[in-house]
């Protein structure tokens, strides 16, 4: 009897911190769908990217108001490597493996104090894509046309307790979900009559459930959630490039033993403006941020004010 009344005080506990605060990020603040945007990888060939991302999140929005300063604000910092190979001229695999550090801040009410610092890290969840060339881009048609499909595996942690209580989901290093994730991406260049090119890619993931607490519930499942960026880049005669992409982000409600959980879900527009830099003809280096345009998120929620990242890519 005693065990069943922590349990339920547990749940209590973490449905009344989701109530408070909301889903602050995707799965368990990796950012896995925003970097998965390389396109399919010739045969032989082998592509790594290796990536750091900084999320600040110290937004509190209603609706689409942004409210009276938090009490909290947290801070997302996570390692990617994305790695793909080409097995034919069509088809290619990517496996992406994560690292990621999740801090909460607590302001103290006392003016001179940082207040309560929460703080977990450890190895996040992972991707494998299955990628599809559907059409080939050449020198004569610069045109390229990818779909791609995979699970979300959940290699991170989503148990971690801190004075035997449970944190909550968005302080989980993983989600302890499998996840199905479709992936498409789109290329179209115009040189030599212009040196700009468009590009796209969208991504959708149906999200799996984590049995957090055992006792025979559904379990707690991020909502489903659709990405999809548009961009053009500019190419110079020097090794600097200029690019810029519209990201839009919307996720369902998370759900709880079967049922909604209040403050998640809703929807992001960001500008991304970023920079790539050549380095070597096989060494290249991009760095981007994310700035929020519009937020529409489902009741009160600490939200992204900015992200950035740096990003190292290779060919082999």
């Amino acid at each position: 009897m005693k065990k069943r009344l922590l349990i339920l005080t547990i749940i209590i506990l973490f449905i009344n911190q989701q109530e408070a605060h909301g889903q602050a990020c995707c799965s368990s603040g990796t950012p896995l769908l925003s970097t998965m945007e390389l396109p399919g990888t010739p045969p032989g060939q082998w592509q790594f990217v290796f990536t750091y991302d900084f999320n600040y999140l110290d937004d509190v929005i209603a609706g689409t108001q942004r409210v009276g300063e938090s009490q909290r604000k947290r801070i997302s910092q996570a390692l990617l490597l994305e790695i793909s190979y080409g097995i034919t001229h069509r088809l290619s695999v990517s496996a992406m493996i994560t690292g990621i550090q999740q801090e909460r801040r607590v302001r103290s009410p006392l003016e001179g104090t940082t207040g309560e610092i929460t703080r977990t890290r450890g190895i996040g969840d992972g991707i494998v894509l299955m990628k599809y060339t559907l059409h080939q881009q050449t020198i004569m048609d610069q045109r390229e046309l990818s779909i791609g499909i995979g699970p979300k595996i959940p290699l991170g942690r989503s148990q971690v307790r801190i004075d035997n209580i449970l944190l909550p989901a968005d302080l989980q290093p993983g989600s302890g979900a499998w996840d199905l994730v479709f992936w498409a991406y789109g290329f179209k260049g115009f040189v030599p009559r212009s040196p700009t090119s468009l590009f796209g890619s969208i991504t959708y993931r149906i999200t799996g459930s984590n049995d957090r607490f055992g006792i025979n519930d559904t379990g707690y499942s991020f909502g489903n959630e659709f990405q999809a960026s548009f961009g053009a880049g500019y190419r110079t005669d020097t090794p600097f490039d200029a690019t810029l992409m519209i990201r839009y982000r919307i996720t369902g409600k998370d759900r709880f033993d079967g049922d909604f959980v209040s403050n998640t879900g809703g929807q992001w527009l960001y500008a991304v403006p970023g920079i790539n830099i050549k380095l070597h003809e096989l060494f290249q280096m991009r760095i981007d941020g994310q700035i929020p345009l519009y937020r529409n998120l489902k009741g009160t929620q600490l939200t992204t004010t900015f992200t950035s990242s740096v990003s190292f890519f290779y060919s082999l």
